[in-house]
């Protein structure tokens, strides 16, 4: 079993993105937040459709065509300390906030770019 492949992080990520990332962080009483919740679980979808329904250099690149733009965007977000407000409570993007969603995207961006035969 190796501890970078894809498919694992791919299962992982979509796990911790459906349950604390979207579901139990959700105002789900605040039609905007429900909207904007419902439309992020479809990324849940996608991950696992790219977990159990592809393999190989596929299911790699597309792990990494996902997950990286997403780790960018944390980046972003976090360097010029934006604030989201959609959810029960705001949460402040900061590098401690965030560390955990950081390193499940950043190791799913790496695994899938280490099996894509791309480097």
């Amino acid at each position: 079993m190796d501890p970078l492949d894809p498919q694992i992080w791919l299962i992982l990520v979509a796990l911790g993105h459906t349950g604390p990332g979207v579901i139990l962080a959700t105002n789900w009483a605040d039609d905007t937040a429900k909207m904007i919740g419902g439309w992020m679980l479809l990324t849940s979808v996608t991950l696992l459709y790219a977990a159990l329904g592809m393999d190989g250099e596929e299911q790699a690149r597309l792990a990494l065509v996902m997950a990286g733009p997403v780790w960018i965007w944390f980046v972003v977000c976090i360097t010029q300390g934006l604030e989201y407000t959609m959810g029960k409570e705001p949460i402040k993007m900061n590098w401690k906030e965030n560390g955990p969603p950081l390193i499940l995207w950043g190791v799913l961006a790496l695994s899938g770019l280490l099996a894509s035969g791309w480097v």
